[in-house]
């Protein structure tokens, strides 16, 4: 019975029916694609605003490190940078207003120990008395903070912290150190933290190294290191500052390492962490490499990402076909039983959102269906007793009337013309005003006069509507004129529509002048061609755009500024222009501008290194760099563009190929030293073999993984050489000098034993001779006493002879006396002491500068020099003058130097090489055998020193003696 009353049914209303289901089939079908579409919009959505995160966090650590790299090329540029300077700096950079979220700016100093004392003492005097690093103990090295700007509140409590005490910042120095790159520490506690708001911390390190030098080897860099240009960061103090009002639905965590967990959480959005859980519909793990260093970053969106009007549209799309599908069955089945055309506009008419009026051509209403009952409170009843003027609209809201004449709806009415988008108040029955929009349409009918159609909208919520949008315009100007960057909004004619109090402050236009002038004007004239081919581009393409152009501030000075751009749609997402912000980086640029100074010394120091420097690609084994020597070395053959295979021949490729096949698969690097490798050096097949100290250098990129390798190689082929013939020369000069040891002993015991034995034959005959001019006293002729006497010089001269010979080997047995710590105030003073009667008795005066006051030599030594100068300066004086004496000492590198200056006779130039010779007098009016210089030239070079004179005859006479010795500070 049922079955038979559904198939009635269904035979009875089968249009219905039919038309119910296509409607809600066609409904489920643009349901299901308008929900795929709009889950795929949010998964992009999401994705992009994963993307802006994790850019927005890289770009701002990046121009961080950009700041550390412009505060050491102050120490790159300047031989001294004052605390003064490094606080203008900083201001000059204004990164408190520019980059927020930057705990500090600093510079900390590398203290070794032995420097200690010295290091305290400077900073107290510069006005810190209390200053000391901390924490305190004995520490192998340490690193104090010293430059720390802002210079105020919690930095205070960081100056002379020894970061390098705690190990987890010392790791992040460490690396930068080696690397010569920025490093980022791993989580820390800042000693800027007070026990309030206490926050993670971490910091970024850039060395600076001694004298600006920029050290290859990991050794030198750690010898050379300096200090270290630094920023500390409280983490959540910084990601609030990246992450804006426009990630306000999203969740961030930042996790420091590679491992996320609590212990490791940097920062996160809300108290409650995502990471781990499966409540969030969207959610990305991302890791970000910054300065040597990894995070981890987990966004995750919250429940309301992406709810806009369109992610409901395939609700209301389900909805509303159900409604319509629903609603044409309803409409079909009320056609299929009435029959009646009425019925529909009648259903149509009563369902309308809108009120209807008809009115005959005197104004009074003929027909309003319910919604316009229920707009106005009144009845069809009531509205047939008055004209519709005289009931809803006889008054203006202040109560003064409103004539029938002045009405354009009245006017519409009588003169037969349409009236669209009327808008004006009308009264409710309970006397209440509210806002309509209305539409008048006269029509005609033959044989029964003129009416009109009058539609009417309540627009009461449209006005508060607008009345909001006036007030959210004037609060995006309040926000917009606070901004720290200067903002404009542009048509799609680049025209300006608007600009905030930033832009005025710095172009010095007012806001009118501004509207009405063009861009070009305050555009450098040599980047207009530039900007504007880029701005029309993007504006073919209504894409975003950035871009950095000069633009003339108030004062006529051009600043860098650089501007980003952002396209504005409309609701039907039509082009309208864009809105923009302009930040001056004049200060930044600057900053590049010398890093790349610094980056193009580099890049020429490589070209010219007097070494052959080289890079192969990971990839495909091929040659991308290869500088002057190297191509040299192989004949000036091509290498650029080449696999090493292609480059170099089997027998060339040796030990070379597995060797950098190695490299690139442990990324462990090769150090050799003096390796053998054949080499085509003439490019003509012939091979000949070298020595090369080498160094493959694995380059990674910022996941870790080989992207090149760097080949370095200095070729010691002539030093192996050299060291095998010195080898051989070495084994000679051995016996060599045996046989000369063998030889200098013998004549030692010659001069020895001469000097000895011949003193008792020369003792006899000067005795005879005494007593032969006795005993023929007053017998012998002037003749004859005249050949006494020179037999008597003779054996005079003889004997001194003997007793040089005899000072000779004393010297010689004494070249290996003991050393000891001498001051040469007291070596003088013995001296002069000696001296004193002969300086009386010529009136020589002695000038003294001691900058070097002690020295450690023999004591023998070291008196017989400055003896023998001093004594000669007196003995060889100048009859026109009396004698001066200068007397100084000083270092000079590795030696330390005496210097004897005096005023005397002087040395012609072509006697000067003579003067060191034995036996050799230059100047013989003066008493003496020669033997002085020789045997002071002996000792010092025998000691490892060197002697110069310099002389002008008749002015004078410097001597320098050079010592091979290290200055103490002893007392003697």
């Amino acid at each position: 019975m049922k079955l038979a009353r559904l198939a009635s049914f269904v035979r009875d209303y089968f249009i219905a029916i039919f038309s119910f289901l296509l409607i809600f089939l066609l409904t489920l079908f643009t349901y299901t694609e308008t929900k795929k579409k709009s889950d795929e919009r949010s998964a992009k959505l999401f994705s992009m605003r994963t993307a802006q995160v994790t850019e927005a966090i890289d770009k701002r650590m990046r121009d961080y490190i950009q700041i550390l790299l412009g505060g050491k090329a102050m120490f790159v540029s300047s031989d001294t940078v004052t605390r003064q300077d490094w606080k203008s700096y900083y201001e000059t950079l204004k990164l408190e207003e520019s980059y927020p979220g930057l705990q500090g700016f600093g510079y900390t100093h590398v203290v070794r120990p032995e420097e200690m004392e010295q290091h305290v003492s400077q900073i107290r005097r510069e006005g810190f008395a209390n200053y000391s690093i901390t924490p305190e103990g004995k520490r192998d090295l340490y690193t104090s903070i010293v430059f720390l700007e802002p210079f105020t509140g919690r930095n205070l409590r960081a100056f002379g912290y020894d970061m390098y005490s705690e190990p987890v910042r010392q790791s992040a120095m460490r690396i930068a150190r080696d690397t010569r790159h920025p490093t980022l520490s791993g989580k820390v506690r800042l000693v800027q933290e007070t026990g309030q708001d206490e926050q993670a911390g971490f910091l970024i390190y850039l060395p600076v190294y001694q004298n600006n030098a920029e050290p290859e080897s990991i050794k030198e860099r750690q010898q050379l290191i300096k200090g270290f240009v630094y920023s500390p960061f409280r983490a959540k103090d910084l990601m609030n500052s990246v992450l804006t009002h426009s990630f306000d639905d999203i969740d961030v965590e930042l996790y420091d390492g590679s491992e996320p967990s609590k212990e490791n959480l940097l920062f996160a959005t809300g108290p409650q962490l995502y990471f781990g859980s499966d409540g969030r519909e969207h959610s990305n793990l991302s890791t970000i490499t910054i300065g040597n260093h990894t995070w981890r970053l987990y966004v995750s969106a919250k429940d309301n990402f992406g709810r806009t009007a369109e992610s409901d549209l395939p609700y209301f799309i389900l909805l509303g076909g159900s409604i319509i599908s629903l609603l044409m069955f309803f409409i079909i089945w009320s056609l299929s039983n009435t029959r009646r055309s009425n019925s529909l506009k009648q259903t149509i008419t009563d369902n309308a959102t809108a009120a209807l009026f008809i009115l005959d051509s005197k104004g009074y209403c003929t027909f309003m269906n319910p919604a316009a009952e229920e707009m106005t409170g009144y009845t069809l009843e009531d509205m047939r007793k008055r004209t519709l003027h005289e009931i809803m609209h006889y008054k203006h809201p202040d109560g003064s009337p409103f004539r029938a004449e002045d009405c354009p709806m009245h006017g519409a009415l009588v003169n037969v013309t349409p009236l669209r988008g009327y808008e004006d108040m009308f009264i409710r029955k309970d006397g209440t005003f509210f806002n309509v929009s209305c539409s008048v349409q006269p029509m005609g009918e033959s044989g029964s006069g003129s009416f009109a159609i009058i539609e009417v909208r309540d627009i009461t919520d449209e006005k508060q509507a607008q009345q909001a949008i006036i007030e959210s315009e004037a609060r995006f100007r309040t926000m917009a004129d606070n901004a720290p960057v200067m903002i404009k909004i542009m048509d799609d004619a680049t025209n300006f529509m608007y600009v905030n109090k930033q832009w005025l402050d710095f172009t010095g236009y007012s806001f009118e002048d501004t509207i009405n002038m063009s861009w070009k004007e305050v555009v450098h004239p040599d980047d207009v061609d530039r900007k504007e081919a880029i701005t029309l581009q993007a504006i073919k393409d209504h894409s975003p755009f950035r871009l950095e152009f000069r633009m003339r501030r108030f004062d006529g000075e051009y600043r860098w500024v650089v501007a980003t751009n952002t396209p504005r749609f409309g609701a039907n997402d039509e082009f309208q222009g864009y809105i923009g912000s302009l930040i001056d980086i004049t200060e930044i640029k600057e900053a590049e501008r010398k890093v790349k100074q610094n980056a193009e010394l580099l890049q020429k120091l490589f070209l010219e290194v007097p070494a052959v420097v080289g890079l192969v690609r990971a990839q495909d084994f091929q040659y991308v760099l290869a500088n002057p020597e190297y191509r040299k070395l192989y004949g000036n053959r091509p290498l650029v563009g080449k696999t090493i295979y292609e480059a170099h021949s089997e027998e060339e490729g040796q030990g070379f190929f597995n060797r950098l096949e190695q490299v690139f698969e442990t990324g462990i690097p090769f150090v050799g030293n003096e390796v053998s490798t054949a080499i085509d050096r003439r490019n003509n097949g012939e091979l000949v073999y070298g020595y090369f100290n080498l160094v493959y250098q694995p380059l990674v990129d910022e996941h870790g993984k080989i992207e090149a390798v760097l080949l370095f190689a200095v070729e010691v082929t002539e030093l192996v050489n050299a060291r095998k013939a010195l080898l051989l020369t070495n084994d000679e000069l051995s016996g060599k000098n045996n046989e000369l040891l063998r030889i200098n002993n013998d004549l030692d015991s010659f001069v020895y034993t001469a000097s000895h034995d011949l003193k008792s034959p020369i003792a006899n005959m000067e005795g005879l001779v005494t007593l032969l001019r006795d005993i023929l006293q007053g017998k012998l002729n002037g003749e004859d006493m005249q050949v006494l006497d020179m037999v008597q010089n003779s054996i005079n001269k003889l004997k001194g002879t003997i007793a040089d010979l005899a000072e000779i080997t004393k010297v010689q047995k004494e070249l290996q006396s003991a050393m000891e710590p001498l001051k040469f105030e007291h070596m003088l003073h013995d001296i002069t002491s000696d001296l004193g009667a002969v300086m009386e008795e010529h009136g020589a005066v002695l000038h003294t500068d001691l900058q070097v006051k002690n020295i450690l030599y023999a004591r023998k030594n070291l008196r017989s020099i400055i003896y023998n100068l001093v004594s000669n300066a007196i003995k060889y004086k100048s009859p026109d003058r009396k004698p001066e004496i200068n007397l100084r000492t000083y270092k000079q590198g590795e030696y330390v130097v005496l210097e004897v200056q005096d005023n005397g006779l002087g040395i012609k130039k072509e006697q000067q090489h003579k003067l060191f010779t034995m036996f050799k007098r230059l100047h013989t009016h003066v008493e003496g055998t020669g033997i002085g210089l020789y045997i002071v030239k002996r000792i010092i070079e025998n000691n490892g020193g060197k002697i110069e004179v310099e002389s002008e005859h008749s002015k004078g006479t410097t001597f320098r003696v050079y010592f091979k010795q290290v200055p103490v500070a002893q007392e003697v």
